[in-house]
């Protein structure tokens, strides 16, 4: 069982056909619940209650809607543009509740951050989430634009989804992610016009102007109730045309206005317009947020407490739009009891919206406004400082979940930077995923937040913990290398060759997993010459395991197994006892191939021993499935079963499924076979077959054959 777990990664992975180690970072974590079917994907965030207006845009949408089913052959495709704060998201995701049963294969929805503080999503990562939301498993989404698109349109064919893309930057973003069939429908929502898409596509626009004075004053008197606003009809006309006709102004004051019961709507008018009139000078934006709009936006603001105001400058500050209590925490230095209770107070305001259990989420232009009220409000000093504090927390937090995951892998070592902002205890590894996975956005946006403020060990950190990047499949790969490069410089920047070597290593385990082997090679290549340099002996074995790795990929079995006698030497010599057990893993592999069976053993043996010395709970279990090859060599079928039994359930226990199960359950069929516990040994190749089928691995129709066969046997009591 090859066990590449370099320095960079634990990582281990298939060689045509083989056995991967378990703990490999790029296998995939396969739950029970994942191999069953998925629900049909309704992925809308919810509509509004109080929604008015739109009347002609809606209209437009549902006799666009009509022509999606004799489209000539093509989907039909919808933008909707207008300003940002101009509700293009909310009437198109009201429009998509209101229609989504036209549409019984799924509804798919995600926000492009083409406007904001977060770089707007690739293609590539969009189209990764689709797939797997149409039930392709994660192993089997291809790393290659043009693949990604077209499977995700040989998977749309003949299917009646609604794709609704929010917030476009432009067309190359959203090009790829349209379906190639008509029965679809796709809806665009962006500030741009997006004029290449009704050129390429024939896509047709929506436009979405201001609110009229009408759908202004709908909307504010269905918020503060038609008790307060029908008796003050001049007010109400006052407070719409201080709104500027910006659905985002006009909810938040008449929020503001509901919250201040004991307040004539001409008190809150007059309040608003002294604000406007002795407000700062600086112009927030331009245009309409230029003037009358911010005075609402500083209006709402003014009448914050001020734990509120400073929680609301701090989101401004954050790395993304979307946070939770305890990052907030630490970038407002409150303790999150605080926070959570200021945030519900915003949320109450619709200055954020909540996003889930203790989590929100801010419009991108109240974002925009908060960093425009922190840089106004707040000191230099300030502002730096609680980017820092945030920087810090996030790196500290990604970095606890990051040993949680993988306790055997090194990371950077955070000793000059003092804890900050409240701990987050991870019980297991299943907790740390879903944590790193649900912080994603944040923690890339983090890694160049923290290079671009000069803050390189924070970046070396952030960007090591990013490994877990790989998990999510071929298509996260680009992202991983772009990350782990920044990475890279910032420890060129300030001189930390160890931590350069162990982002290299990331970087060229990396390329070998989506094949570009010739630049991994180039980026080993750097590994060792930087160990020449640094006389390290862990950079050399990371260099050698990997350039051991890369002729493994290659066939080159006598090449690799010199590379892994050299890295196991040097291991030895120096008390690298982990790196040791990873090169012998490897051997034994290699042994195992050539038929060297006696060796294999002799070799698995010792890094069973070398992976407990070490407390290496992964790399124990795979050992024990390296020892269990080679005793199915040597014809000792019973230690075999035995061997595979114990590993499978280790397996279990540590919440590792996917190809590495599978691949212990196939040499436990061979075996059981072989000592003529047939149906067992079927048991065991259908575990193995389901699993493999889910992966859409290759072999699953091999593995299938050879239970056809088997179970023929079984019935008919013939023997092979």
């Amino acid at each position: 069982m090859t066990d590449s777990q370099n320095v960079g990664n634990a990582i281990s992975g298939t060689v045509a056909g083989s056995v991967v180690q378990a703990g490999s970072i790029q296998q995939v974590v396969l739950s029970p619940a994942r191999q069953e079917a998925l629900p049909v994907p309704r992925q809308l965030p919810a509509g509004l209650r109080d929604f008015v207006g739109r009347e002609e845009q809606l209209a437009a949408l549902d006799a666009l809607l009509q022509t999606s089913e004799s489209a000539g052959g093509a989907a039909v495709v919808a933008v909707v543009e207008g300003t940002g704060g101009g509700g293009k998201t909310t009437v198109v995701v009201q429009w998509a509740h209101r229609v989504q049963a036209e549409f019984p294969d799924g509804t798919l929805f995600v926000n492009l951050r083409g406007y904001g503080p977060s770089a707007p999503l690739t293609p590539e990562i969009v189209l990764a989430s689709f797939l797997a939301a149409l039930g392709v498993p994660e192993a089997q989404i291809p790393a290659e634009l043009d693949a990604q698109a077209g499977l995700y349109r040989s998977l749309l064919a003949g299917r009646r989804v609604l794709v609704v893309l929010d917030n476009a930057g432009d067309a190359a973003q959203v090009r790829p992610l349209l379906p190639g069939a008509s029965g679809c429908m796709v809806v665009v929502t962006s500030r741009a016009s997006l004029t290449d898409l009704v050129v390429a596509v024939a896509a047709h626009r929506v436009d979405l102007e201001l609110f009229t004075t009408a759908e202004s004053r709908d909307l504010l008197r269905g918020v503060v109730g038609p008790a307060r606003a029908d008796p003050e009809p001049a007010a109400v006309a006052e407070l719409v045309r201080l709104c500027g006709g910006l659905p985002l102004a006009v909810r938040v004051a008449a929020t503001r206005a509901a919250a201040r019961p004991r307040y004539s709507l001409a008190d809150v008018v007059a309040d608003i317009s002294e604000e406007q009139a002795s407000g700062p000078g600086t112009a927030f934006g331009e245009g309409v947020l230029g003037g009358a709009v911010r005075s609402v936006f500083d209006w709402s603001y003014s009448q914050l407490s001020p734990e509120q105001a400073w929680v609301f400058r701090g989101l401004g500050l954050h790395p993304g739009t979307e946070f939770g209590v305890d990052a907030a925490a630490a970038l407002t230095r409150l303790d999150p009891v605080t926070v959570y209770r200021c945030l519900e107070s915003l949320a109450e305001l619709h200055l954020v919206e909540p996003a889930g259990r203790k989590r929100y989420r801010m419009h991108d232009l109240l974002h925009t406004y908060a960093t425009f009220r922190t840089e106004l409000d707040d000191t230099s000093d300030d502002h730096q400082e609680a980017v820092r504090r945030v920087l810090a927390w996030y790196a500290r937090t990604a970095q606890q979940a990051d040993r949680t995951a993988w306790p055997a892998l090194p990371g950077v070592t955070l000793g000059e930077v003092a804890p900050l902002g409240p701990e987050v205890v991870f019980t297991d590894r299943a907790a740390a995923m879903t944590w790193l996975n649900l912080e994603r956005a944040n923690l890339i946006s983090a890694v160049r937040r923290a290079a671009a403020a000069g803050l390189d060990v924070l970046a070396m950190s952030l960007a090591v913990s990013c490994r877990f990047l790989t998990v999510g499949g071929a298509a996260w790969s680009s992202l991983h290398l772009d990350v782990s490069g920044v990475g890279v410089a910032s420890a060129v920047a300030v001189g930390d060759q160890a931590a350069e070597a162990l982002l290299l290593d990331m970087q060229a385990v990396t390329l070998r997993q989506i094949g570009r082997l010739e630049e991994a090679e180039v980026i080993i290549s750097r590994t060792l010459t930087l160990a020449e340099e640094t006389n390290d002996p862990a950079c050399l074995v990371a260099g050698l395991l990997g350039l051991g790795r890369v002729r493994l990929i290659q066939g080159q079995l006598q090449e690799a197994r010199e590379r892994y006698e050299q890295s196991s030497s040097v291991a030895r010599e120096t008390g690298l006892t982990r790196y040791e057990a990873m090169a012998l893993c490897n051997l034994s592999w290699i042994s195992v191939q050539l038929g060297e069976f006696e060796r294999a053993l002799e070799e698995a043996e010792r890094g069973l021993q070398l992976r407990r010395q070490v407390d290496d709970p992964i790399g124990e279990v795979g050992a024990l499935v390296d020892i269990a090859l080679a005793s199915q060599g040597l014809g000792r079928h019973d230690d075999t079963v035995s061997l595979c039994r114990q590993a499978i359930a280790s397996y279990q226990t540590l919440g590792f499924a996917g190809v590495d199960l599978a691949d212990t359950f196939l040499p436990l069929a061979t075996s059981l076979e072989h000592l003529g516990d047939l149906p067992a040994a079927a048991q065991a190749l259908s575990e193995a077959f389901t699993v493999l089928t889910a992966l859409e691995d290759p072999r699953a129709a091999e593995t299938h054959a050879r239970l056809t066969s088997l179970q023929t046997r079984i019935t008919t009591g013939s023997r092979p």
